[in-house]
This record gives C-alpha cells, structure tokens and sequence, in this order.
C-alpha cells in the first residue's frame, strides 16, 4: 500500500508540472477597491465595498495607452492573423489587458492556443507523468547528472521547500520545469495570471478554440532528448531562475520589447544547443498551420509561446516570408 501511495503521489505532482506546457485554462480576476478608493486587481473576492468580477483581462476599462505591445498583426490577399506572444507565468498587476489587444481579439473569428494539457483525460495525464517524467531503474537524478549539477539543483531545491527523495526521482527535464514553476512562484509569478490563460474559456467570447501543438509531443520531445541534452536544459533553467528571469521577460512582454526576448531565446540556444533544432522545427510547423488556416478568410488571434515569435527562425519572419505584410500593434 505504502508503495503505491508513493507512486500516486509522485506521479501527481507530475501532472501539476505538466501543466507548465501552455493550458487553457482562465483565472478569475476582481477589480477592487482599497480604503481610498483605489482601484486594483486581485484573484481572489474582494473583502472590502463591492466586487465587480471581471473576466481575466478582457475588461473594456483597460485604459488605452500608446506604446507597442506584444501584439502582432499579419495579413496577406489569404487572409489575417493576429500573432500574440504568451507567458506561461504572470502576477494580477499585468491586468487588464491593453484595448488595443482587447480589440484585436473581438474582431477575431477563431482563437488559436498551444498546447492544452488539462484538455487530457486523467488517467492519461497521470500515465504521461508516471512513465516519462520520473525513473522506474531505482536511479536518481543525482545517478544522471554531472556533482557540481547536482549540487547546485539540491540548494535550489532546499531553498525552494522539495524534498530531496522527491527531487531523486525526477528526470533532469522534469525537474527543471519543477524548480522553474517553484521559483517562479516564489519571485510573486503563477501560472494562472499566465498570457495564454486570460484568453481561453471566458464566457464573453464565444469563439472556436484551436489548439495548435500536442502536450503529449512536447512531453515526448523533452524526454526524448539524450541525457547530455536534458542535464544543459536542468542547467538552463538554473541560470535563468538565478538571473532573474521570470521579471525581465515580463518587463520585455509588458513593453513590447521583443528585441530583449529575442536575446533571451539566443542564449537559451548558445547554452543548450538541442533547443535551436527542436525549436526551429516546430516553429516551421506552426507557420505552415497557421497560414493553412488563414487562407479559408476568417481572422485568426493566435496566442504563442512568447519566444517562438522572434529572431531568425521565429513565427514572425516565418509568417513574413510567406507573404504577409507584418506590423505591432
């Protein structure tokens, strides 16, 4: 009985990283109002005057404002699709959502999202976690990894609150999406304020949803790679939890920066090489999906992972050199 606990139990907390991987799924969100009246966002009920609940983000009374946002529009004699990067983690502040985003989205037909985990049945999503994401050998991660890795993973782990017999168990890849979710909550950031979720299932939209990618390709993807490549990705997300990351791609997403994001991909791929060939690939996919899509004339928003947008290789050039006239919004 004790065993098959352990294995329900381990095997549950690999859903939860699963859900790393972009999801459809929103978040409540409340406007409300401090002692002096002061307007802010929360997500959890109000406890003080009157709550006015909001779908995430989609608020009409998201002031307009003048700089450029992380919004892109391309459109070609096939047809129109706006391209919109998405984060997988966020805090209540980003919302609401700027008009001009707001607006982009009601004037389109079909929304187009990546990859939706929970869309998964349970019993598959809990098979997907017990059978990839951890190890049946009696290895350990520490078994698979280089000392030095190790032992900067164990500190983090600590600092974080994961058991280290729970850390044991996990494959580098799977470990390395656990301490990025932790530590990205402990920085103030979740997955529920995440871009992508503000977008799926509110009851105001009323649109088709497209999912574009498959979780269970991205799982097998990340296990598929050798142990040298998933150690470089566990040692990639231990560089950025330690830079800062989670705050700087926000601030780059917030201002429309897509020149910082670009970077960041950059040195994602100069750190860990395997990424450059998985990412280019997929994003050749998506742009041949996408334009596919656009030609039967209906308007499409897209919401992507923020970093599959830009650079050489991203949705953007690719949407380009396929004939569409690209502008920010």
């Amino acid at each position: 009985m004790t065993l098959v606990f352990r294995f329900l139990t381990r095997a549950r907390r690999c859903v939860s990283v699963l859900a790393l991987l972009p999801v459809a799924v929103s978040a409540d969100v409340y406007k409300c109002l401090d002692q002096k009246a002061k307007v802010f966002y929360q997500d959890r009920p109000c406890r003080e005057l009157t709550p006015a609940r909001l779908p995430p983000g989609l608020s009409r009374l998201a002031p307009s404002d003048n700089r450029p946002h992380f919004l892109w529009k391309a459109v070609s004699a096939k047809g129109t699709v706006y391209l919109m990067g998405a984060l997988p983690y966020g805090a209540s502040d980003m919302y609401p959502l700027p008009e001009s985003i707001t607006d982009a989205l009601a004037e389109s037909d079909v929304l187009i999202v990546g990859a939706d985990v929970q869309a998964l049945p349970q019993a598959e999503l809990l098979s997907i976690a017990a059978n990839l994401g951890v190890y049946s050998d009696h290895s350990g991660l520490r078994d698979h990894i280089k000392a030095a890795a190790w032992e900067r993973v164990l500190k983090l782990s600590k600092a974080l609150g994961i058991a280290e017999e729970t850390l044991l168990t996990w494959k580098p890849w799977m470990a390395s999406l656990s301490l990025m979710n932790l530590a990205a909550k402990q920085a103030g950031y979740t997955q529920e304020f995440g871009i992508d979720k503000a977008f799926v299932k509110d009851a105001q939209m009323q649109k088709p949803v497209l999912q574009l990618d498959s979780a269970e390709e991205q799982v097998k993807m990340l296990d598929g790679l050798s142990g040298l490549e998933q150690e470089q990705f566990l040692l990639k997300s231990l560089d950025e939890i330690e830079d800062g990351y989670f705050k700087s791609m926000i601030e780059a997403w917030t201002n429309g920066d897509a020149s910082s994001i670009e970077l960041m991909v950059r040195r994602r791929f100069d750190s860990f090489p395997a990424a450059h060939k998985l990412f280019t690939d997929r994003s050749a996919a998506m742009a041949e999906k996408i334009g596919t899509l656009a030609a039967d004339g209906r308007t499409y928003f897209a919401v992507l992972e923020a970093g599959r947008l830009v650079g050489e290789h991203g949705l953007l050039h690719l949407m380009e050199s396929k004939g569409f006239k690209i502008s920010q919004r």
